[in-house]
């Protein structure tokens, strides 16, 4: 009887853990033949360097990977996110529930450290490819943003489509929470590694300027006591879904598969479920549509937790945040007509967040449920933790009236 052939395609972030995934996932691999395509010219990218709860499990199940090794990968034990200057000028920390944690990381390494741990159990080849030039039964395609516009279709209402990024270096780290600062033109995340952090200035190009944007960042250099280098980034994107994103014989994940904008640090936990969405149609090709629907679903909610804090508005009165609470309502006004998200967001305001032992065991097991492929016990505890800080329950049950 002929090998089963899989594929992975990219050696980036997505490429990494869609192969330690693929590895890893028993009777998914079990006496296949698995190839490893990637291009050694292609530069790696620095994307995803805060993780949610399930990034630290993924890596133990798949690699072994313990907090000791954080060093490895220039990497911090994350608790909690600390949120300023959000609502009505709020500064509200959205803790994880101990004792699970989430990881900051160089992105570069972990997938430096990934690749050395597994690159010995797969037939590697280096080589610039496509996936339809590929033959397996089927590949995951982690090979970056699509060439063919057709493909995919632009989020709705995510207000923010570029960013100013600066590396700040230091001896020990000054602050120790994933922040997330809305600012007067966006917003500003600081993600604390080992030796550096990354401060991220999220705005629109088409309201202001990258001039603006680098004259209001020094605000947090000041604030935060932090020195700029010279080693900075200027990024602009587009927000984007696959309309199909699992064919016959392909699924594409990472920057193939999606962008969405990082305020909640979302990109690693879809990429992990978009790894396991996958595995269950090579096991089972019948579940392709289900699947489809459950992709497009889990970034439907995504958005819409995201465009919460936009809906809440930040202490700022300007140009980008009239037009980001516009953009946040009629996402929400679109939200409360939709019945099985109002459940969600209705069990969200029961739960009581210094019960969290159950969700705890239920996140470390990371089982994903069928019905719409996520926990509902998760979501109802981000929800209730970002409603509560950003206060905006009675912005979004005023939506219903």
């Amino acid at each position: 009887m002929r090998k089963k052939k899989l594929a992975v395609l990219g050696r980036g972030t997505a490429g990494v853990l869609s192969m330690a995934q693929l590895i890893n996932r028993g009777p998914v691999a079990q006496d296949a033949e698995i190839e490893w395509y990637f291009d050694s010219n292609v530069k790696p990218q620095a994307v995803g360097e805060g993780s949610t709860l399930d990034v630290p499990s993924t890596l133990l199940k798949t690699i072994g990977f313990f907090h000791n090794n954080l060093h490895r990968i220039d990497g911090t034990v994350k608790q909690s996110i600390r949120k300023m200057n959000w609502g009505k000028g709020n500064d509200f920390y959205h803790s994880f529930p101990p004792p699970a944690v989430g990881y900051h990381f160089n992105a570069i390494e972990l997938q430096k450290y990934i690749f050395e741990t597994l690159k010995d159990q797969v037939t590697l080849i280096d080589q610039n490819i496509t996936s339809d030039q590929i033959d397996a039964d089927y590949i995951i395609d982690c090979s970056g943003t699509p060439t063919n516009a057709d493909d995919i279709e632009t989020t709705k209402y995510i207000p923010v489509n570029a960013a100013y990024v600066t590396q700040c270096y230091w001896e020990l780290p000054r602050f120790f929470d994933t922040l997330t600062i809305a600012r007067p033109y966006g917003w500003v995340f600081g993600i604390p590694l080992k030796n550096r952090c990354s401060i991220g200035y999220m705005f629109n190009d088409n309201i202001n300027s990258v001039e603006e944007v680098k004259e209001d960042v020094k605000n947090i250099f000041d604030e935060f006591n932090l020195i700029p280098s010279t080693t900075t980034n200027e990024l602009h994107f587009k927000n984007y879904h696959r309309k199909v994103n699992f064919t016959e014989r392909v699924a594409y994940n990472g920057n193939a598969s999606f962008f969405l904008e990082p305020l909640e640090a979302t990109t690693l936990s879809a990429v992990i479920l978009v790894n396991k969405l996958a595995h269950d149609i090579i096991k089972n090709p019948s579940w392709k549509s289900r699947n489809n629907f459950m992709y497009l679903d889990r970034l439907k909610k995504t958005e819409r937790m995201i465009m919460f804090h936009y809906f809440a508005g930040s202490k700022f009165k300007t140009p980008f945040w009239d037009y980001a609470e516009e953009r946040g309502r009629t996402c929400l006004e679109e939200a409360v007509t939709d019945n099985n998200w109002m459940k969600k967001y209705e069990l969200s305001k029961q739960v009581d967040i210094k019960n969290t032992t159950g969700l705890v065991d239920e996140l470390q097991r990371m089982n994903y449920k069928d019905n719409g492929g996520e926990d509902w016990s998760t979501w109802n505890y981000y929800a209730n933790l970002s409603s509560m800080g950003l206060d905006i329950y009675d912005k979004i049950d005023a939506l219903k009236q």
